[in-house]
């Protein structure tokens, strides 16, 4: 039996009454489900930690001290979720007080039901397609550790080094996969390489990087790893020769 497809959990900060109604009932109609509804910014930081939701819905202008983008800073400090502002006000003067925070959505009032759901949407897919985090690799260590952290969805996974299998190189992003499973990183090839032991990672194209300890089989123009095939780059195979002549010794 399959598992039910859990919603999307979205935190609404709004302290329009009429409007925070009217949006719930747009979202749940849709799909979503409405975690909670908050008026203000003072306290909301510790109820969002609680829920966990997977996006945050955030008006610039709240009850009490703290504004919105307040709230979208201390977020930014604490968790990783992606946050759509909505507000009345628009033009250059608030994009330059939000751009900051990198903000994954802007719903600017009033707005149609088609924009508002589109942008949750949209946010929530880049969000988890491009990573926000200007590195998300974080090694506990040295070159040498034997573990790297991951950001992905908001946690810090661990990822055992000699696990990895192979590294694709995509522009400013990178591929690593392990035990079959791809996880994509806005980071560079050399970024990554840096937190790699270098006598155990070879590159084998312009565009991949392989575990030499992962390698089943080679010809000049491939490598095997598993049910992975891999090509090789004509000006790479004599150094990935050496490189596992080196491993074997």
């Amino acid at each position: 039996m399959h598992q039910p497809v859990a919603k999307i959990k979205i935190l609404l900060v709004e302290d329009n009454v009429n409007l925070s109604e009217n949006v719930r009932d747009i979202l749940v109609i849709h799909g979503y489900e409405i975690s909670t509804i908050l008026e203000e910014a003072e306290s909301a930081c510790s109820q969002i930690e609680d829920i966990r939701p997977d996006i945050v819905l955030l008006d610039i202008k709240l009850k009490g001290r703290k504004t919105g983008i307040d709230l979208a800073e201390e977020l930014r400090r604490s968790m990783n979720v992606p946050i759509v502002f909505l507000t009345s006000y628009s033009g250059a003067d608030v994009v330059k007080k939000v751009k900051h925070v990198r903000p994954d959505g802007f719903i600017t009032k009033p707005f149609t039901t088609e924009t508002l759901v589109t942008t949750i949407e949209l946010a929530i897919e880049n969000f988890n397609l491009k990573p926000n985090q200007v590195n998300n690799i974080e090694s506990p260590g040295h070159k040498d550790s034997s573990e790297l952290f991951i950001r992905e969805n908001g946690w810090l996974k661990k990822i055992m080094i000699a696990d990895i299998e192979w590294i694709k190189a995509e522009g400013s992003y990178t591929h690593v996969f392990v035990a079959g499973k791809q996880h994509t990183l806005r980071n560079t090839v050399k970024e990554l390489m840096e937190k790699l032991p270098e006598e155990q990672f070879s590159r084998v194209h312009k565009s991949y990087i392989v575990n030499l300890k992962k390698v089943d089989a080679l010809s000049a123009s491939a490598v095997k790893l598993g049910e992975s095939e891999i090509p090789i780059g004509r000006n790479f195979y004599q150094s990935l020769l050496k490189n596992i002549n080196k491993l074997s010794n």
